[in-house]
């Protein structure tokens, strides 16, 4: 093939992977550019991991993608998608690869439930709406209370909390670890 008959064969094949997930797109109210594709890898440290450029850490809703296959067939019979929140921080959390992207860990990002963000819209993907209005104030700066079950702590959050540093990918919890000193 040459490089125009590629282009159009990605062109198709990511045109078919968001026609199968337009739902979820109407849904999560995102634009057609937040969603993509991605192929998963294992780096150094044998993560699978996938790459993600700096313009997609900077998406405001945060960047949505379904893994695929080298064929740009998808991988997962389930067709999960993976959404990489918003992170102003990702030069220091991540290491940058050879394609100028940055190594992010699968098992860091959250899966979509489809079915809960045809109920709940986009908070279903940030915040659970029984936590949306708490607040708490320390040391005269508040602080949202958003939550998630003690099961979804990673490691990341673990040493924030250990640490005091502000090292989460949770908004929320480096703004509580930060105030808190």
């Amino acid at each position: 093939m040459n490089d125009i008959d590629i282009k159009k064969w990605k062109k198709e094949k990511l045109d078919a992977i968001r026609e199968h997930h337009k739902d979820l797109i109407a849904d999560l109210g995102i634009s057609l550019s937040d969603f993509n594709m991605k192929k998963s890898f294992r780096d150094k440290y044998g993560r699978e991991v996938v790459g993600i450029f700096s313009s997609e850490f900077e998406r405001s809703k945060g960047f949505f993608f379904e893994l695929i296959t080298s064929d740009l067939d998808p991988d997962d019979p389930e067709r999960k998608v993976y959404r990489v929140p918003p992170n102003p921080n990702y030069e220091e959390e991540y290491e940058i690869n050879q394609k100028n992207s940055y190594n992010v860990p699968l098992e860091e990002l959250r899966v979509i439930n489809p079915y809960s963000a045809a109920i709940s819209k986009f908070s279903s993907v940030v915040t659970p709406e029984k936590n949306k209005e708490k607040t708490l104030n320390i040391q005269r700066i508040t602080v949202s209370l958003e939550d998630a079950p003690y099961s979804e702590m990673t490691i990341r959050d673990y040493i924030a909390i250990q640490t005091g540093k502000p090292v989460s990918l949770k908004p929320w919890l480096n703004e509580l670890v930060k105030s808190s000193k």
